[in-house]
């Protein structure tokens, strides 16, 4: 195979990289605090929608490398977990729309950013289980992805329709929480 699609494949993954790092893609909408001065954390939602988005697409084109075609068919379980992703990302922006709209404090907008993995894993209350159970998840199916498709990279993997309910479950009850996590109301 030609190393070319590995190496835009690595592009893919470390432009995400740079992305995530250096702009706000994976940051709360915030308001500002007193000093007028934007303070963000970052967004597990947000996060799990790039996450799959690059895996998908890094894979995509190793596997277009490894087929010499023109076109890879992307199967269920790409598109599920593509869809997962970005739709927990789609809700979360939903939630936190409602959120700023409603006047709901917002612990997103009490503190500056602590570090990624606290900001991801905490709401109002500290590190929280449903946010920590997601994450575990993610990362528990992107290693079984990625170890498959390495394994033979013409084809991508394919999970069981129950297997990937696991993933939606987990997406759902953290979206869930989240929907309950700003309740308290601003007093203007």
């Amino acid at each position: 195979m030609n190393t070319i699609y590995y190496v835009m494949a690595g592009i893919i993954v470390f432009s995400a990289i740079y992305v995530s790092v250096s702009t706000g893609i994976l940051k709360d909408i915030v308001i500002k605090d007193s000093n007028d001065i934007p303070i963000k954390s970052y967004s597990f939602a947000r996060t799990q929608g790039l996450w799959w988005t690059t895996i998908i697409a890094a894979c995509f084109v190793i596997a277009f490398g490894a087929n010499n075609e023109i076109v890879v068919n992307l199967n269920a379980t790409c598109l599920t977990l593509l869809g997962i992703g970005v739709g927990t990302t789609a809700l979360g922006k939903v939630i936190d729309n409602y959120d700023l709209k409603a006047g709901f404090v917002r612990y997103q907008d009490k503190k500056k950013t602590q570090s990624f993995i606290t900001d991801i894993l905490s709401d109002g209350t500290g590190i929280s289980v449903h946010r920590y159970q997601s994450l575990i998840f993610n990362l528990i199916f992107t290693v079984i992805f990625l170890v498959e498709f390495f394994g033979n990279p013409t084809k991508f993997p394919c999970f069981e329709a129950v297997t990937l309910g696991l993933l939606g479950i987990s997406s759902g009850t953290y979206l869930s929480m989240k929907a309950t996590e700003n309740k308290e109301v601003k007093n203007n």
